[in-house]
């Protein structure tokens, strides 16, 4: 936008120096001297204004850019709510938390280069740490990579990402729940639903949030147990992101430490992209396996729960209560 101040002042300028000029101009009788005064002025005037010409042609400049980029981060806000896969933000209160896109956190893609937020985008690169949703073909691609996204579709997801560090309407993350509200009413119903109540299935959790490294032991079942033929010792630890745990196989046979696929834990299946110490050859009598409890592990379940177990024996479940 121009500043008014300064096209103000660039007017004042040319008021007073033409004003000037002219005063010159009249004072004279002589037609030469006049003539050459009124060229004066006429020179005085277009030179003054050219610098003022060349602050408003800025100025638009600047505008229409803004204004590109707003509509950028438009298409790419109802895009990005278009193709968002497995539960990629929450909306509490009215404002859209814990947004990612393809398992990234939002915040870590925005500070990114552009070069690689557009690899991520163009190729459908799902993050590392995160689990995709079961169904790939959902994650949004380019359409060199068979998926739906064009190559200005692709601009306007990354100006939408890069926009989501932004502060006020700048930010199209801010502008994503009023956007649902009105253009899809059951997503935003859909994300903004209470969490379900929260299941300890295996009793209130031990807390061991101010250690940076714990251990849990796979020991003998003791009686009546229904974890057989050993189980999780505890059974639920309350951790922190980052904490290193080492489970030690203190049983007489081999054993897995794998999370389980969402919270069924009567017929559990393994999550080996979270973790999964393996089924070859197991852990060991007096092994042990070791795993750094990551954010995406916390952001897994809407309770912060994750449950584990023994792929060779089920019956062998336990939980992890995470914490950020």
């Amino acid at each position: 936008m121009v500043n008014p101040f300064f096209v103000i002042v660039g007017f004042i300028i040319v008021l007073i120096t033409v004003g000037g000029l002219l005063y010159i101009f009249y004072s004279r009788s002589n037609a030469v001297e006049k003539n050459g005064y009124g060229a004066l002025v006429m020179l005085a005037l277009v030179s003054l204004m050219i610098p003022v010409f060349w602050i408003m042609e800025a100025g638009n400049q600047t505008s229409a850019q803004a204004d590109q980029q707003t509509i950028a981060v438009q298409r790419g806000l109802a895009l990005y709510a278009q193709y968002c896969v497995a539960d990629c933000y929450k909306i509490q209160s009215g404002k859209v938390v814990d947004a990612t896109y393809n398992g990234y956190p939002m915040a870590t893609l925005a500070n990114m280069k552009v070069a690689d937020i557009t690899r991520i985008v163009y190729a459908g690169i799902y993050s590392p740490s995160a689990t995709p949703p079961a169904n790939t073909s959902l994650i949004p691609k380019s359409q060199n990579y068979a998926g739906p996204l064009d190559s200005n579709d692709v601009g306007y997801l990354v100006a939408f990402i890069q926009s989501s560090t932004a502060s006020g309407s700048v930010n199209g993350l801010n502008r994503l729940a009023s956007y649902l509200q009105t253009n899809n009413p059951s997503a935003y119903a859909t994300a903004s639903a209470p969490p379900p109540p929260a299941a300890n299935l295996f009793g209130t959790p031990v807390d061991m949030t101010s250690k940076k490294a714990i251990t849990i032991d796979i020991v003998n079942a003791p009686a009546g147990a229904k974890c057989q033929p050993a189980c999780f010792s505890p059974v639920n630890v309350k951790v922190k992101v980052g904490t290193v745990i080492t489970w030690v196989n203190m049983n007489s046979l081999a054993h897995t430490v794998t999370a389980i696929n969402g919270t069924n834990v009567s017929s559990p299946s393994a999550n080996a992209q979270m973790f999964d110490s393996g089924l070859t050859p197991g852990i060991k009598t007096g092994q042990s396996f070791k795993w750094t409890v990551t954010m995406a592990a916390y952001n897994y379940l809407s309770t912060h729960f994750l449950y584990y177990y023994c792929q060779y024996h089920p019956t062998m479940v336990a939980q992890l209560t995470i914490v950020p």
